[in-house]
């Protein structure tokens, strides 16, 4: 795959997993603090973004960065690696209710 079909590829991504999570272009930019009119440009593949804009958009789009290029209808593996990070959000958060109900009850 070359630079052009890779671009084309992550400016489709972006439009489809946006409007799949129905977001305006407007929300979009708003959650990934860019402006609407750069995510234009991003979807009608007239730039591509630094690496903290592509991760930004990915973050609003509640993604991982590397998924914008995959081509759709990709099978995304759940490595062990983040299914160690999910299990240490959960213990963490959950850890922290316990902690708040236990504090809740002594009263």
């Amino acid at each position: 795959m070359n630079a052009k079909e890779l671009g084309k590829l992550y400016a489709e991504n972006i439009k489809r997993i946006r409007l799949l999570k129905n977001l305006s272009q407007e929300n979009l930019a708003e959650l990934a603090n860019v402006s609407s009119a750069y995510i234009s440009e991003i979807e009608n593949q007239k730039k591509i973004g630094k690496f903290e804009t592509i991760a930004a958009i990915a973050n609003a789009l509640e993604v991982e960065p590397y998924e914008l290029f995959l081509p759709a209808g990709s099978v995304i593996s759940h490595n062990e690696r983040r299914t160690k990070d999910l299990m240490k959000r959960l213990r963490a958060n959950f850890s922290e209710l316990v902690d708040t109900m236990e504090d809740f009850l002594k009263d």
